[in-house]
This record gives C-alpha cells, structure tokens and sequence, in this order.
C-alpha cells in the first residue's frame, strides 16, 4: 500500500513528494551501491533523460520529439539516423562503381552541407521543428560524406585504416563537443531563469524521474 501525507492545504503527498518538499532535509544523492546492485533497473527510470538530453518540460519541447511513447532528442535522433543511412548509400554506390561516388564530390559536399547546417542554427531558423529537422539529416548526412571520402582514399578502405580512423576522430570530436558545449550552456541558462532555479527534485522536467528513483531507493536524503 502507498503511504500518502496531507499537506497544509489538503493535498495528498507520495513518498517521494514527502522527500523532496521537506524543508529539513539535506541534499539528495545517489546511492552507487543501490545503482550496482540494480543496475538495469537505474538506467530504465532514467532512461527519458538519457534519450531526450533535455528536461522534460514545456520549455524544451521544441527540442524534443517522441517516438512510441519515447522521447528523443531531435539532434541525436536526426544526426544519427541520417548519419548511418547515408553513410551506407554513399558507401554502398563507391563499391558498385566508384565514379558514382567520387572522393571530391563527397568531401567537399559533405563539407557545405555541415557549414549549411551549422548556419542555420546560428540563425535562429531551427525554432521551426521541420527546419530543425532538416539541419541535422544535413549535418548527419555531410559528416558522413566526409567519413567516405576519407576511407576511400588510397582506393582501398583498409589501406592506412588507423590513421583514417584517428583523423575521422579528430575532426568529429571537436565540432560535437563544441555543440554539446553549446547545447549545456543554453539549457543551463534557461534552467538558471526558470522558477525552479536548478532545483531539479521540484523542476516538472525532472521531479517524476527523480521521484522515481527515490521510490525504488537509488536516491536518498543526506541529512547529515
């Protein structure tokens, strides 16, 4: 049976709201002994944040999409499905008859189509999901032409393999870093001038996760 508490207005608590609202309690934490002892069950209830990379509220519904009762970060989900399709095609076409997939044509159109995409999101254009939408099959889509280009040289794919694959390394990390540096700093700005103030135990985006966890004993109160 779940234990409610009444609050001062008449409304019912669940445990965990009896955790979060009490202004006595400490800091809450992660229990990493709980965590390893359940470790699959952890990464279920948190699972909506480990897909949408986003706070799930309101606020940052234009960067989220769902997908049969998932939500999904719009950026990851586009990149990494235009990435991987494309990737296959252009690579599937140079093993059918490279001149159909020429290493210039696919470096350097992989290239305008990653500085198209990245200046449509300094734009401000990707307020339009549909727009959003097409900056990142443009930006999965020319990073993969690159990655091509780059394994097809020498005609041979695994002629210097190593050394490909460390360059496609330094020139990828970078620029995610850099845009996952830009996606932290924005939804930290938004949250710092939210109601909520960073508070994530009472932030709507993250309370039922959080709330979760709680239940099932992977968070606690340090009161101490």
């Amino acid at each position: 049976m779940v234990v409610t508490e009444a609050t001062d207005d008449g409304t019912l608590q669940q445990p965990c709201e009896q955790v979060i609202f009490d202004p006595q309690r400490g800091k809450l934490v992660v229990d990493f002994r709980a965590v390893a002892r359940r470790p699959i069950k952890f990464l279920r209830l948190i699972g909506p944040f480990l897909t949408a990379h986003h706070p799930l509220c309101s606020h940052f519904g234009g960067h989220t999409i769902s997908v049969r009762h998932r939500t999904y970060c719009v950026g990851c989900l586009f990149n990494t499905l235009s990435f991987f399709s494309a990737f296959g095609f252009f690579l599937l076409l140079w093993m059918v008859n490279p001149l159909l997939a020429q290493r210039s044509y696919l470096f350097y159109g992989g290239i305008g189509a990653v500085i198209i995409s990245l200046l449509i999101s300094a734009t401000g254009l990707t307020s339009n999901m549909k727009i959003k939408i097409l900056a990142k099959f443009l930006l999965g889509a020319g990073f993969a032409a690159i990655t091509v280009s780059i394994l097809v040289a020498g005609d041979d794919i695994l002629l210097n393999i190593d050394g490909k694959i460390l360059f496609i390394l330094l020139m990828y990390l970078p620029v995610m870093t850099i845009m996952n540096a830009k996606r932290m700093w924005e939804i930290e700005n938004a949250c710092k001038d939210c109601e909520h103030k960073m508070r994530w135990s009472r932030c709507p985006g993250f309370k039922d996760i959080i709330c979760k966890t709680i239940v099932e004993g992977f968070v606690k109160r340090n009161d101490t």
